[in-house]
């Protein structure tokens, strides 16, 4: 590479731009002039002027036009929120259409399967990307939506949940905007608010899906669910704190520091809020492990045998009883 050519690539690369990953990328941005060739009939396809993250390992020389799709492929799959965003998406959409067929197609191989958080968490990423290119697709948001409240009370992800169901609440308010009478969504988000402690709010989406509920089945669980929120009225704290407590109870117990995730969990085990809300045989099996790592053995047994009346077949449970 002369020198000539290699002074015009660095002062086409953006040095000032929030990378987010510097060890592997770098911001390249193309000249005015600069397209891509796509298709049988090499169709051009001009390249936005936005910056574009290149493989390091590709900035050699001036990138060609693979090295323009790959790099913004995989950084956009590892920040579909990037600033420019729309705009890598929508490359990858009129220039290297394979790319989003990609997407697609893991997408509808992980919805055929149960996968772990990780795998979720992916799924979700992906559903980001393609949203960008149709904003206003109500299935898209339903998925997003759905998808971060069903991780969000994942058990193993609750040192995350706040953060996850603040894009379902994103996600399903986007969603309410195209369709206000959406079922799903209205059922949704008023179990979200109530997490949050927002009875107020719960109530009116209660009342808002009850006035277009067809199923009376259907009508009266949603009654009974709005008749306990009336009757809480406003809660001292919300339960998403508790849930946040939990998460750091697990944290704690994975770095054996076992009394005070003990504590943590007892204190909750004490708040008839909490355990007539999120009472769970998980959270009773972390409490049993955590009180007979303390050296409470017939704490743990008690805990214990409280999961598996709720959870018969909860094997870490089991397992754990049977230990003691």
């Amino acid at each position: 590479m002369t020198g000539e050519c290699l002074d015009m690539t660095e002062s086409m690369i953006d040095h000032n731009i929030n990378n987010l990953d510097p060890q592997h990328f770098v911001f390249w941005l193309p000249p005015v002039d600069r397209v891509i060739h796509v298709g049988p009939d090499q169709k051009p396809v001009a390249l936005p002027q936005v910056p574009l993250p290149i493989k390091l390992k590709d900035m050699d020389n001036a990138p060609g036009d693979n090295a323009v799709g790959e790099g913004v492929y995989d950084y956009l799959r590892q920040f579909p929120d990037c600033l420019h965003n729309a705009d890598y998406a929508k490359l990858l959409r009129d220039g290297y259409a394979h790319f989003i067929a990609d997407l697609a197609a893991h997408i509808v191989m992980l919805d055929k399967k149960e996968v772990d958080p990780a795998y979720v968490f992916r799924k979700l990423t992906y559903l980001k990307i393609l949203r960008l290119l149709e904003p206003d697709n109500a299935g898209l948001l339903w998925q997003l939506s759905q998808g971060f409240y069903g991780l969000a009370m994942t058990f193993t992800e609750l040192p995350q949940v706040r953060r996850h169901l603040l894009n379902a609440m994103r996600y399903g308010q986007d969603l309410l905007k195209l369709q206000p009478d959406d079922q799903a969504a209205l059922n949704l988000l008023a179990e979200v608010d109530i997490l949050f402690g927002d009875y107020p709010a719960a109530i009116n989406k209660f009342r808002r899906l009850l006035a277009v509920l067809p199923e009376q089945k259907t009508a009266e669980r949603i009654e009974d669910r709005l008749e306990s929120c009336i009757k809480i009225g406003f809660p001292d704290h919300p339960l998403v704190d508790d849930l946040e407590n939990i998460g750091e109870a697990m944290q704690l117990y994975a770095a054996q520091d076992y009394r005070p995730a003990t504590q943590l969990l007892e204190r909750l085990e004490e708040d008839t809020y909490f355990i007539s809300e999120l009472k769970s045989a998980d959270f009773l099996c972390l409490l049993g492990m955590c009180r007979r790592k303390a050296g409470d053995r017939g704490g743990a047994f008690d805990a214990l045998s409280q999961a598996l009346e709720i959870a018969p077949d909860h094997v870490l449970a089991r397992e754990t009883l049977e230990s003691i």
